[in-house]
């Protein structure tokens, strides 16, 4: 199987560097841009069959890529992002005033921290990979595009690498970025992370650029 891991497009929390989990955040109109962009790029791939977390702004991404390219969407819900319980929609600053004994948490092992109501990225590595497992085993020699998030595509990414989790933030997924692995040998290889050049013609809007989950 090659899979290439797609994050979805620009929205406003991604934007403006505030927290960004399961909640509903609709793509912005560098996001929309973004997935025509995405779409575009893909037409070199196809054939492929195209999956997504079901979370809103990855689906309106995997949408403009079905609607470019004339494919069927299946959701895959454990490609969704981490579940950041209470510390949605809060910027870091925030985050660490509100509850700093998560910031320390997080800044000693960021794999094992567990927001309040929310997933440690453990949870997220364990469910993602599942998903990665699935897809290698129905998708033999297939290509297989698939809408995700930056926490978990980052998680995915590191346990491909056999880095330790708690690192997974060295791992860089811009919004709109490609991640590429080829599960066809013996061993799964990272071909390439934080592909960008498909969005090199866009004009971002204003604003501060995240690294967030999202």
């Amino acid at each position: 199987m090659r899979l290439i891991l797609v994050r979805h497009g620009e929205t406003d929390p991604n934007k403006f560097g505030r927290i960004l989990g399961d909640s509903a955040a609709p793509l912005n109109s560098t996001g929309r841009a973004q997935a025509r962009a995405v779409a575009h790029a893909l037409t070199r791939d196809l054939p492929f069959t195209l999956y997504s977390s079901p979370l809103g702004r990855a689906m309106e991404t995997a949408r403009t890529i079905a609607d470019a390219l004339g494919l069927p969407v299946t959701v895959l819900d454990d490609l969704a992002e981490v579940d950041c319980g209470d510390i949605e929609g809060l910027t870091n600053a925030e985050m660490r005033r509100r509850f700093p004994k998560l910031a320390r948490e997080w800044m000693e092992n960021a794999a094992t921290a567990r927001p309040p109501g929310g997933e440690t990225m453990v949870e997220v590595k364990t469910r993602a990979w599942r998903a990665v497992d699935r897809l290698r085993l129905k998708h033999v020699e297939e290509t297989v595009v698939a809408v995700s998030h930056g926490f978990t595509i980052s998680a995915i990414v590191s346990t491909l690498l056999g880095m330790r989790l708690q690192h997974f933030q060295r791992i860089r997924q811009d919004v709109g970025a490609f991640a590429r692995m080829d599960f066809d040998g013996d061993r799964p290889t990272l071909i390439s992370a934080n592909e960008t050049w498909h969005l090199d013609g866009l004009v971002p809007e204003n604003g501060p650029k995240s690294d967030e989950r999202g």
